[in-house]
């Protein structure tokens, strides 16, 4: 009997546009049945992540600590797990996207709740994959996407869909996500559908389980290929070619391979095998795109080549428990010279992990702990021992305003500090007071999307410290701030060198505000005014013409804009991508583009 359901709740994901406690572009969002038609478009009540395109990439403190980039086979930029209440025997699933669709590449499903003890046999089993080069949509349009697979021989209850949103021209959105299968009954014997990654994951752990009887004659080696394809068996031969070479030469080449070469060079022969292993080779390791294959012990093997790794970036392991905190804190402690560590979106992360991280990896400059949303509260206070950091994440995980503070007011090198989406600080102001009176130096970047109870005086007087060395700066969705009065003026007298200023939801911006910053701000390359319902089309274009170096600007909802003046903007400056929503959903932009010739000749002069 088929089964049709949609999600009742979501676990792990890598990002969200809303506030965590309210209904808008959440996650949660996709829960429950979709919405109406009529209500398509650019949806508040539908999930949507916080970033899109290659916009991020561009940023100031994006460029001061670039991430580690993910190989060909993993172009996956986020992701969202849907749990449905009944396990089914899963045959097809329906995505209904509502906003700039296209940004689905691969979905997997397990059943998390089964009662399988050994966590390694509880894995994301591949359902569907899409070919790495489709494009996404350049254009609004309402999508039912129905993907339809093989009937897996496994009940499933769990979906993790992937997306790559970087092609995308403005956020994608997802109203609801419904599972199709038929009905699962339980039975003593249950065949298990192994992709081949899944089946790389075994030979895996049987490797590293026996990786000191590699001296021996024969060698059992992992092949991590672009599709993780098989495990080959090499016997050692006496050295010839390439690898008669001095030891020296051959660490040379090796040093220019990436993780996937150095695995698949491994294979070669026994000299190889022993070269490609040393530590010196793995300063820099992304383990991102083998989330679903990394275990326990899987990791602590890692560890072995891992004392010279100096950037690691561990976001999104843990999922379906398959890495313990405490096999995460053992690995840490074997990461002495680590400057640069991601666990963005890591399940196991608890204030366990920061206190072995004060211990043993005081030299940490940046540490990106977003988005660890498992329901456990971080003490950061651990972090103070942390002289060096530099660059700090905290976004949408669970820290308290006293642990915070106790943390800002230690950190005395801080350059960039993004806060977004604070859970439990109840007292904002007093956050950034104690940035802005603290001994630390000068912050070149804070982030602050969606601080609505931020007092607009306190802002002002963060400003007046810091405002010279910003060139970052998010206020995006600040309703206390926005409400009162107009902060362009404040930021165009203070902060000369910002080049990214976020005021999405700054409802009260005007025309003046956006003069006194094409005066004051002429190095902004990225400028989002979305909402602003004052601002007009002659003080936007007079801040276009100033700001020689803007790249991007977001002029969504600003009311008093037609669709018109911003078609001719868009002609006008066609080296500024201008995004506007009510663009995107004209029937009639094709027509626009036959406008007035003398209204561009006046425009033009």
């Amino acid at each position: 009997m088929t089964c049709e359901q949609f999600p009742v709740s979501v676990g792990s994901f890598s990002s969200e546009y809303g506030f965590p406690y309210s209904t808008s572009n959440v996650i949660r969002n996709v829960c429950g049945i979709p919405s109406d038609v009529s209500y398509y478009g650019d949806n508040w009540y539908s999930a949507s992540f916080r970033h899109y395109g290659k916009v991020y990439q561009q940023r100031p403190s994006f460029k001061a600590f670039p991430c580690l980039q993910n190989p060909k086979w993993f172009p996956y930029t986020d992701f969202m797990e849907c749990i449905f209440s009944k396990p089914v025997m899963a045959t097809s699933v329906k995505i209904y996207e509502n906003f700039f669709p296209g940004s689905v590449k691969r979905i997997l499903a397990t059943n998390r709740y089964s009662n399988k003890q050994d966590h390694s046999e509880i894995r994301w089993q591949l359902l569907w994959q899409q070919d790495c080069q489709t494009e996404s949509s350049p254009y609004y349009q309402y999508t039912l996407n129905k993907i339809e697979f093989p009937r897996t021989l496994i009940p499933v209850d769990t979906l993790r869909i992937e997306f790559d949103v970087s092609k995308s021209e403005y956020y994608s959105q997802i109203d609801s996500v419904k599972l199709i299968g038929e009905k699962y009954i339980e039975e003593t014997n249950c065949c298990v559908v192994e992709d081949s990654e899944a089946r790389i994951s075994e030979d895996l752990q049987s490797v590293l389980k026996n990786e000191e009887s590699t001296t021996q004659t024969e060698n059992k080696l992992l092949v991590c290929d672009d599709n993780f394809q098989t495990l080959s068996s090499v016997s050692a031969t006496p050295p010839q070619g390439i690898d008669s070479l001095p030891s020296e030469i051959i660490m040379k080449i090796l040093g220019f391979l990436n993780v996937d070469d150095l695995t698949r060079s491994s294979r070669i022969n026994k000299v190889f095998h022993r070269l490609s292993r040393d530590p010196v080779l793995y300063t820099c390791l992304n383990l991102r795109p083998f989330y679903r294959v990394l275990f326990d012990h899987s990791l602590m093997n890692i560890s072995k080549c891992s004392s010279a790794i100096q950037k690691l970036d561990l976001s999104w392991l843990g999922s379906n428990n398959q890495i313990s905190t405490s096999t995460l804190c053992s690995f840490l402690r074997n990461v002495p010279n680590l400057s640069e560590l991601r666990l963005s979106s890591c399940q196991m992360l608890a204030s366990s992990v920061l206190e072995t991280l004060a211990i043993y990896c005081s030299n940490l400059i940046l540490l990106d702990i977003s988005y660890c949303n498992n329901g456990l509260q971080l003490c950061v206070s651990w972090l103070t021992n942390l002289k060096k950091l530099k660059y700090l994440d905290v976004s949408h995980t669970l820290i308290t305003t006293s642990e915070l503070l106790c943390l800002l007011n230690k950190l005395e090198n801080l350059e960039w500090l993004n806060l977004g989406s604070p859970t439990l600080i109840a007292d904002q102001d007093a956050v950034i007071n104690s940035i802005t009176k603290n001994p630390c130096g000068l912050l070149k970047g804070i982030q602050l999307w969606n601080w609505d109870k931020l007092n607009f005086s306190c802002i002002s007087q963060f400003l007046h410290f810091h405002g010279k060395a910003i060139t970052e700066l998010d206020l995006g969705f600040c309703l206390s701030v926005c409400s009162h009065s107009d902060i362009l003026p404040n930021i165009a007298g203070a902060c000369p060198n910002i080049m990214v200023l976020i005021l999405t939801g700054h409802s009260e911006t005007t025309d003046a505000g956006l003069i006194d910053l094409s005066k004051g701000c002429l190095m902004l390359e990225q400028l989002d005014l979305c909402g602003s319902k004052h601002i007009t089309y002659p003080a936007m274009k007079t801040l276009i013409m100033a700001c020689k170096r803007l790249t991007l600007l977001d002029v969504s909802y600003c009311f008093k804009l037609s669709v018109k003046d911003v078609v001719y903007l868009q002609k006008l400056y066609s080296n500024v991508s201008i995004k506007h929503v009510e663009t995107f959903l004209s029937q009639s932009v094709d027509a626009i583009f036959n406008f007035d010739d003398e209204r561009l000749y006046h425009d033009v002069c």
